[in-house]
C-alpha cells in the first residue's frame, strides 16, 4: 500500500514539477541563447542583465513554491476534508509519514537538482569551461596539500555534507508538520494556531540566542580557548568531524521529537471535524 501512496504523491507532486521545470529551463536556455548574440548596445546589455534577473527570481521562487507545496500536501491530504479518504485507506499513521516525507524529500532534491542544471546552461561555453578548469585546479591542489590520510577524511566531510542536508531538509518538513499537527488539536482557528506556533517558535529560538550569547560573553575567560587550539592543532580532520557528527546528531533529535509529535496527534487526536 505504500507504494500505492508513493505513486499518488509523485502524480501530485509531478503536475507542478512540469511547469517549474519548463519555466526554469525555458528561461536558462533563453540566457543562453543571447549570449551567442554579443552587441555592445545598451538596450542588449539592459535585454541580458533582466534575462539573468529573471532566472534568478524564477529559481529563488521555484525552491520557495516547492517547500510551500509540500507543506501545503501534508495539511491537505491529511486535515482537511481529503484527510477523510486518507485514513479509510489501510495505511499506518507512520505510513502516512513517510509517503508525505519520502516524496517531499525526493521532490525538493530533484527541483534543487534541476536549478543547479539550469545554472549550468546559463555559464555553459567559455565561463563553465573556465569555472570547471579553475575548480579541478584548485581541487588538484587541496589534495596535494593534504597530508597522508586526507583524501580519505576529505571524502568523508563530502558524505558527512550531504547526510547534514538530507536530514536538514526532512527535519525542516517535520517542523512545519509539527505545527499544523498542533494547530488541528484546536477546536476553532486551527490555522492561526499553527501559525501561532511558527512565532512562538521562532521568538524561542530568538531568546535562547540572545541567552547563549549572554551566557557564552560571561563565560568567555573560563573557556580553555589554548586546550581548544591545542586540539585543533593536533587533530584537525578529527575536530571537523565532531562538528559535522554534532550536527547530525542534533538533527535526528529534532527529527525524532517532531515525527513523535506529529505521530502522536495523527494517532490519538486527530479531529477532522
Amino acid at each position: 500500500m505504500v507504494k500505492k501512496l508513493l505513486k499518488y504523491e509523485a502524480k501530485y507532486y509531478a503536475r507542478t514539477l512540469i511547469i517549474i521545470e519548463a519555466v526554469i529551463f525555458a528561461l536558462a536556455i533563453f540566457t543562453r541563447f543571447l549570449l551567442f548574440f554579443e552587441f555592445d548596445s545598451i538596450i542588449y546589455y539592459i535585454l541580458q542583465g533582466s534575462s539573468y534577473a529573471m532566472f534568478g527570481l524564477a529559481a529563488y521562487a521555484a525552491l520557495i513554491v516547492t517547500f510551500i507545496l509540500c507543506i501545503v500536501r501534508f495539511y491537505k491530504n491529511l486535515f482537511s476534508n481529503e484527510g477523510y479518504l486518507s485514513f479509510t485507506l489501510p495505511v499506518s499513521t507512520s505510513q502516512h509519514l513517510f509517503a508525505k516525507l519520502f516524496s517531499a524529500v525526493v521532490y525538493s532534491v530533484v527541483v534543487f537538482i534541476s536549478v543547479i542544471a539550469a545554472f549550468l546552461i546559463t555559464i555553459s561555453g567559455d565561463i563553465l569551461n573556465a569555472v570547471t578548469d579553475a575548480g579541478i585546479y584548485l581541487l588538484k591542489n587541496l589534495i596535494a596539500e593534504l597530508p597522508k590520510g586526507g583524501t580519505v577524511h576529505l571524502v568523508l566531510y563530502v558524505i558527512e555534507f550531504i547526510i547534514i542536508m538530507l536530514l536538514s531538509a526532512i527535519s525542516s518538513f517535520l517542523l512545519y508538520y509539527c505545527f499544523i499537527a498542533i494547530g488541528q488539536t484546536a477546536k476553532k482557528n486551527r490555522i492561526l494556531l499553527s501559525v501561532g506556533c511558527y512565532f512562538i517558535y521562532s521568538a524561542a529560538i530568538q531568546i535562547f540566542s540572545t541567552i547563549f550569547s549572554i551566557v557564552m560573553t560571561i563565560a568567555e575567560p573560563y573557556i580553555p580557548y589554548a586546550a581548544i587550539e591545542r586540539f585543533v592543532d593536533a587533530h584537525p580532520f578529527a575536530f571537523f568531524h565532531i562538528i559535522f557528527v554534532a550536527l547530525i546528531v542534533w538533527s535526528i533529535i529534532i527529527i525524532a521529537i517532531c515525527y513523535l509529535i506529529v505521530h502522536r496527534i495523527i494517532s490519538r487526536k486527530l479531529n477532522l471535524e
